[in-house]
């Protein structure tokens, strides 16, 4: 691994509708994903160095294309597509500019929407005629279930995770990743890459440092389930599900059962809930030498420390200045 040298480039088209690789100025760049965002994140600072009678600093602004490259000897590709959504206002006279962009989802995390679909369409398809309103591309190749009536409202974001693709979840197990490539959105299932990179420690291996954190929060240990609410706005317990109260104690979430659901399916919704945040949960956080190819939702593999096996990406941060990555991964 000592002769591993992944490298970035960056060129940005600027309002003058020019193509700038400003690759040479860049003192400090990293590729971002987090935990419960579903843009990318890019964070640029270079030189305030003259082009063209020109400083970068007057070039560039909000709005402005950002493409990044990244090459790890073997093959070159892109690894980000955005715009850049803040610039920190440099002038003239500073002696650098750092430039935060983000790919297309961010203009789903930052709107909101409203649609009404009536009973009977799938998750698929509703994604599809949300994207085909925002004028954005849309592969889809996760799970789809088939939806009661849906007014749907608020952030679209939210639209696309908590109202249509958590509920495939609940209803089939199956994690999903939602993320923009190449400008299209990309819904599938997590740990769907074809090549699983491995990250191992020890001699020749490129994991540099593992660490884990276990906590309970966010766990539900019991559900209680109410019905339907009376004229008087109340609702009477219909079931109970109930986890490891014993050990952890009472963590409680209240459901519904709604005019379009039925109680089994809330109960199963409730068993779900206890399933996937009835126990403490673990994140596991790597440090190796980068891999520009990596994402969030990806599965890897990792031999370090206590690690061992495969593991899904839950976020990532890609440090181009340093060639080195960070992830949190949980057990695939």
């Amino acid at each position: 691994m000592a002769t591993y040298n992944p490298k970035y480039t960056v060129a940005i088209i600027a309002r003058d509708s020019m193509q700038y690789d400003v690759t040479p100025a860049i003192t400090k760049l990293t590729l971002q994903e987090n935990d419960g965002e579903i843009a990318q994140r890019v964070t640029i600072t270079m030189s305030n160095l003259k082009v063209n009678n020109s400083y970068l600093s007057a070039i560039f602004g909000v709005g402005d294309r950002v493409f990044v490259y990244g090459n790890d000897g073997n093959q070159k590709e892109e690894v980000f597509r955005g715009f850049v959504w803040t610039d920190n206002g440099a002038t003239n006279k500073s002696k650098s500019l750092t430039l935060t962009c983000y790919d297309n989802l961010i203009y789903f995390m930052e709107s909101e929407e409203y649609q009404f679909f009536s009973a009977g369409y799938s998750t698929k398809s509703i994604c599809e005629a949300l994207c085909e309103a925002w004028s954005i591309g849309l592969s889809y190749r996760y799970d789809s279930i088939t939806h009661p009536k849906l007014p749907l409202r608020g952030n679209l974001a939210d639209i696309f995770l908590s109202d249509l693709l958590d509920e495939v979840k609940k209803k089939t197990g199956a994690k999903y990743i939602m993320r923009s490539e190449k400008d299209t959105v990309v819904i599938d299932f997590v740990g769907c890459n074809t090549t699983v990179y491995k990250l191992t420690k020890g001699k020749n291996g490129n994991a540099i440092e593992a660490s884990s954190e276990t906590t309970m929060q966010g766990m539900v240990t019991k559900v209680v389930i109410l019905g339907k609410e009376d004229d008087n706005e109340r609702a009477a317990v219909e079931d109970i599900v109930e986890g490891n109260t014993s050990e952890y104690g009472t963590l409680q979430k209240i459901l519904n059962v709604s005019s379009g659901t039925t109680l089994e399916e809330v109960k199963q919704e409730a068993e779900e809930l206890i399933h996937e945040k009835g126990n403490p949960k673990t994140t596991y956080s790597v440090t190796s030498v980068n891999v520009p190819w990596v994402r969030k939702g990806d599965k890897v593999e990792v031999n370090a420390g206590d690690l061992s096996g495969d593991f899904i990406v839950k976020s990532i941060t890609h440090y181009g200045s340093d060639k080195t990555m960070t992830l949190e991964v949980e057990k695939a």
